[in-house]
């Protein structure tokens, strides 16, 4: 049941490996990959992503509320999702989301600069999340 919620549906149209990934590197946090693949858990992600975006800006310091840290979940797992579908064989990929379509090409280099732009991105993402965290814990223990 569970591993029915992730699977694509059935493809009309081809689905590429670098718009796949570009969609989870820069729009993961609200899911936006999940529509372009068609699966089913798609509203699920958009909806509560953006149900803690509009909670976060209804506290009083809006980056600094726990709706807004909340976020960095999907927000990371669209990096990880990034980097598996742009480093995944075609064959792997077609068989999940390109079935009963034909590969004209082999994807070649956009999957792997959108993987390093991924990496780039996820690791200057990182350092701001450090710094946030540290921000908030050590606030939390002096007057600020």
């Amino acid at each position: 049941m569970l591993n029915q919620l992730w699977r694509a549906r059935p493809a009309t149209h081809f689905r590429s490996k670098t718009v796949a990934g570009f969609l989870a590197c820069f729009f993961g946090i609200f899911g936006l990959q999940n529509w372009y693949l068609k699966r089913p858990v798609a509203p699920v992600i958009t909806i509560v992503s953006a149900a803690l975006l509009a909670w976060s800006f209804t506290q009083p310091v809006w980056w600094d509320s726990i709706p807004f840290f909340i976020l960095f979940v999907p927000l990371w797992a669209g990096f990880i999702e990034s980097a598996v579908y742009c480093l995944k064989p075609d064959e792997k990929f077609d068989a999940l989301y390109n079935t009963n379509q034909v590969r004209r090409k082999p994807s070649g280099v956009p999957p792997g600069l959108m993987a390093l732009l991924n990496l780039l991105i996820a690791g200057m993402v990182s350092m701001f999340t450090l710094s946030m965290v540290v921000a908030h814990v050590t606030c939390l223990h002096m007057t600020c």
